[in-house]
């Protein structure tokens, strides 16, 4: 067996080895079978001055956490009730007047500007809402359709430069000039609502109450400091007065009932343990089967199991 097989052999029974104390120390913390059950009681200072004395701080302690908290409630809830001031209110009001307002001019200036638009480009105005909506336009445009239908009819039978078909097309042109010049009233009737609110405006924003001074926010940072500061000092004198140990005392113990005596005995003998079984299943490898001691031993045998059979005499002559 070479060196490197007998180091590398080495190597892997200490990391097994290692393996399988830390598996077992794994075990223990997580089971505590050598842990005290027995739990640290919580106990009253016996000494009557000093309890006295610890109960009077405590109580005044108390009394002062109550007063800052109270102080604080105070301060959010008088932050809570500030109400705004009826020049705020009516305020508010102007400024809906105006926004309504400034809508309304908008959509006549749109509506205006649409119908211009249109007559100017020769496209029929029929279709704008403002235009359906006026009785003068509906009625012309109702002897409109009509003499269109003459003019069809008309036009089948009569040729373009007959005395009444340019009679129809000159009624029709006037028709469409008066349905133009009713359009061109609505659009400027549009301007003129516009112009007016835009009156309204200015003399609602002139109208329009100063904006009042917002109040201060309320600054608690400092209470809630020292309510923090005091609720601290609170719980110390509370824990004093119980005898209650501090939080590292619990983690100290854990720390030392997991390193014990009895912990480490376990982890040297799951190590050991495992040292030991490798080297027994080290020597059982090494050991030969019974197929090649066998072998071996019949090998090793000098007895031949075939004998040599001597030649036979010759025959002798018959005399």
């Amino acid at each position: 067996m070479s060196w490197a097989r007998v180091f590398a052999g080495f190597v892997r029974g200490v990391l097994i080895a290692s393996a399988t104390a830390a598996t077992a120390f794994g075990l223990l913390v997580v089971f505590h079978p050598f842990a005290n059950p027995a739990s640290p009681e919580v106990s009253v200072a016996t000494s009557s001055p000093g309890t006295r004395a610890l109960e009077g701080r405590i109580e005044a302690l108390r009394i002062s956490l109550r007063e800052t908290e109270a102080a604080r409630g105070r301060l959010q809830d008088q932050s809570l009730s500030i109400t705004t001031s009826p020049d705020a209110g009516l305020r508010a009001q102007y400024e809906a007047q105006i926004a309504a307002a400034i809508e309304r001019r908008d959509l006549a200036m749109r509506h205006a500007k649409t119908i211009r638009d249109a007559l100017a480009a020769g496209v029929p105005v029929s279709s704008f809402a403002e235009i359906r909506d006026s009785v003068v336009i509906g009625q012309l445009l109702s002897q409109q359709a009509s003499l269109d239908a003459q003019i069809a009819l008309e036009g089948a039978r009569l040729r373009a430069n007959h005395p009444t078909m340019r009679a129809l097309n000159a009624q029709r042109a006037s028709l469409a000039g008066q349905i133009g010049l009713e359009a061109a009233n609505i659009a400027a009737a549009l301007e003129s609502e516009a112009k007016l609110e835009d009156a309204q405006i200015a003399l609602l924003e002139s109208q329009l109450p100063a904006p009042s001074p917002e109040a201060a926010p309320v600054d608690t940072a400092a209470l809630d400091a020292k309510a923090s500061a005091q609720r601290a000092e609170l719980d110390n004198l509370v824990d004093a007065y119980f005898n209650i140990p501090t939080a590292a005392a619990p983690a100290a113990s854990i720390a030392s009932n997991m390193l014990s005596l009895a912990n480490l005995v376990v982890v040297a003998i799951a190590g050991l343990a495992a040292i030991v079984f490798q080297i027994a299943l080290a020597f059982r490898r090494r050991r030969p089967s019974s197929t090649e001691a066998d072998l071996a031993e019949w090998q090793e045998d000098a007895d031949p199991e075939v004998t040599p059979v001597a030649q036979p005499e010759p025959l002798r002559k018959a005399s």
